[in-house]
C-alpha cells in the first residue's frame, strides 16, 4: 500500500492538532485544597520556609520564637521579627543579636532583652 501525499498531509494535520492540545502546563492549575466551614471567611494556603523550623517556642507576653538550624526568628509581640544568630561553641545553645538574647535550657528557654528582664519560653 503507497503512502499519497494528501494522506501524509492530513496525518501530519491530525498530528499537530494532537500536539497543540498537549500544550498545557502540567499541574499548573492544581492548588492545594483548602477546606472551611460553611460561612467561615476563605483561607490563604501558607507558603512553608525556606529552611524548616526545628522547634517552636511560646514566650510570656506574645513573643514566639521559631528555631532554624544556626538561627532564630523572634517575633515580637507587636509583630516586628527580629533573626538571632547562634553564638558558637556555647551548650546549651545561645542565640544572640540586637539587644536580645534567646538561651535553651533544661526546663524551656528563656528571652533575655536589654530592657525589660527575661521573659520564660516554652517549646510548643
Amino acid at each position: 500500500m503507497a503512502i499519497t501525499r494528501p494522506t501524509l498531509l492530513f496525518v501530519s494535520y491530525l498530528a499537530v492538532f494532537a500536539l497543540v492540545g498537549c500544550n498545557a502546563q502540567p499541574d499548573a492549575d492544581l492548588e492545594a485544597p483548602v477546606v472551611t466551614e460553611p460561612g467561615a471567611a476563605p483561607v490563604e494556603p501558607t507558603v512553608p520556609d525556606d529552611e524548616a523550623v526545628t522547634m517552636r517556642y511560646s514566650c510570656d507576653g506574645g513573643w514566639n520564637v521559631a528555631v532554624k538550624g544556626d538561627v532564630v526568628e523572634v517575633t515580637a509581640d507587636d509583630g516586628r521579627v527580629i533573626q538571632l544568630q547562634r553564638i558558637d561553641d556555647r551548650s546549651p545553645p545561645l542565640f544572640a543579636g540586637e539587644a536580645l538574647e534567646f538561651a535553651v535550657e533544661d526546663g524551656g528557654a528563656v528571652l533575655g532583652q536589654d530592657e525589660g528582664g527575661p521573659i520564660a519560653c516554652r517549646a510548643d
